[in-house]
């Protein structure tokens, strides 16, 4: 088994603590230096985006439609492969409030640029039927 680069991690980390930022002030003009030309982004409720120009025109959508209060990271894990794995907590505002918590799958390639990344959604609210 291949063994985890550090300084790559924390790179990593970073790049992807950069990306959840832009959401909330709404700036993502540093997104070329986090996004790949050729990335594949797959929403957790269906839609998927297979290049840098259409990530773009969907954040410009979302811009005109969502304002993300707060998408707070609350774990990160590395794997050896370049696959970062993320669980966060997000909340954002259109006609409606929406909340929910969920899994980044997100793959770096070469030049430390998102290549691939993978939104998982799970329900905010969790019950304990045996506690």
């Amino acid at each position: 088994m291949k063994p985890i680069d550090i300084a790559s991690t924390q790179r990593r980390t970073t790049i992807i603590q950069r990306y959840f930022s832009m959401w909330l002030p709404r700036d993502f003009s540093k997104l070329k230096q986090v996004i790949a030309t050729d990335c594949y982004y797959q929403e957790c409720y269906g839609p998927a985006y297979c290049s840098f120009a259409e990530i773009q025109a969907w954040i410009q959508h979302q811009l005109t439609v969502q304002r993300v209060i707060v998408w707070q990271i609350q774990r990160i894990w590395t794997a050896t492969d370049g696959t970062m794995f993320v669980q966060w907590h997000f909340e954002a505002q259109t006609q409606r409030l929406t909340v929910f918590d969920g899994l980044s799958s997100i793959h770096f390639n070469a030049a430390n640029q998102i290549d691939d990344l993978r939104e998982y959604q799970t329900t905010t609210q969790h019950t304990y039927p045996y506690h």
